[in-house]
């Protein structure tokens, strides 16, 4: 059975003002020991800052990539020196050292006052930036093709900031594409806490690449307040982010928080849009699943967004939609389809053109 996306407070949230200064902000989050949470995503975590529907805040965040023990030695193989490493990453190291890999760090929770079970939360992302000119990428021996490497190799790029591009030899350049792989709020209440690495209808550990600078996504509320959390910021991916990781780089992300009273209780999974397109998104633990999954839930938003019939939605989604692999690797794996803006003669004006 298709559930609808509720499109209609999708629409409702796009007709809401434009920012005059986008880069302003109400708030303003560090990343510090007594602000983020490694490898989970809580319910029952206390708030470490408090906002109202509509407020911006600026928001730290730390790379898991490089946060060893001694992340000052792990970065001086590439010749970064001590104070080229962020403070935040030397204190967050030394609070949890000694336990290997803790997976994500995540910075939260938020609590968006007025938001209750059954609401929506509308997150723009307007504006996204680099704290430091490098990022990691470790492929290992798992990832979409377990065994293609014998060990994990871990590999410093160097950023050109002013080219937008990174240094990935001496005759590639990757061009950056800056966004937070994880945006949630936190699950059910009876669920308590899950682990940060596998995404589900809270959001979470999506990675996916279209979340940039001018995006939006849409996200479930499940406990007061919402509780969000982001984290695992990325500095360029590939759709599937295919050997387990992407350009792992820490990032400051400035993000506005609406919430949509009763829009989020039928929702089948997160969805997302920027100025150009709509991302209807599927999750399952298998591919095919969460192909089909997100081509229902792309038929169910056709017929609500353009009153199509079911025959006519599935049409256009053969014809006109394309369906990417958002992620892979994490456990529970994401498609999207993209859907134009394009196909609809009726525009909807959007928050960040």
């Amino acid at each position: 059975m298709i559930r609808p996306l509720l499109l209609a407070a999708a629409i409702a949230a796009l007709s809401a003002p434009a920012l005059a200064q986008p880069a302003a902000h109400d708030a303003y989050l560090r990343s510090t020991p007594e602000t983020v949470l490694r490898g989970s995503i809580s319910a029952t975590r206390a708030p470490v800052l408090r906002i109202t529907s509509g407020q911006t805040v600026r928001i730290d965040t730390v790379s898991h990539g490089g946060l060893t023990d001694d992340p000052v030695a792990y970065f001086a193989q590439a010749g970064i020196s001590a104070d080229e490493v962020l403070q935040d990453v030397k204190d967050i190291a030394a609070a949890s050292s000694g336990g290997g890999w803790r997976g994500h760090v995540l910075t939260g929770p938020i609590y968006v006052e007025g938001a209750e079970p059954g609401d929506m939360l509308e997150i723009r992302v307007i504006d996204l930036e680099h704290r430091v000119p490098y990022g990691v990428n470790s492929p290992g021996t798992g990832g979409v093709v377990p065994g293609l490497l014998s060990q994990q190799v871990q590999k410093i790029l160097k950023f050109d900031l002013e080219r937008k591009v990174a240094l990935f030899s001496d005759e590639i350049e990757v061009p950056l594409g800056p966004f937070l792989g994880i945006m949630a709020v936190a699950p059910d209440p009876e669920i308590g806490q899950v682990g940060s690495r596998a995404p589900g209808i809270f959001g979470g550990n999506m990675d996916l690449k279209r979340l940039v600078v001018g995006s939006t996504l849409y996200l479930p509320v499940f406990n007061p307040g919402a509780l969000f959390y982001t984290g695992d910021a990325h500095a360029a991916q590939g759709d599937g982010e295919v050997s387990g990781n992407a350009i792992e780089a820490s990032l400051t992300g400035t993000l506005q928080f609406i919430v949509h009273k009763g829009k989020g209780a039928d929702m089948p999974a997160p969805f997302a849009e920027d100025a150009e397109n709509y991302y209807v998104m599927g999750l399952d633990e298998d591919l095919d699943n969460a192909l089909r999954k997100s081509v229902e839930n792309t038929v169910a938003f056709l017929q609500s967004h353009a009153g199509l019939s079911t025959a006519d939605a599935y049409s256009i989604s053969s014809i006109a939609v394309d369906f990417a692999v958002a992620e892979a690797v994490d456990g529970v794996l994401i498609i999207y389809g993209t859907v134009p803006k394009k196909l609809f003669l009726r525009s909807i004006p959007y928050w960040s053109e």
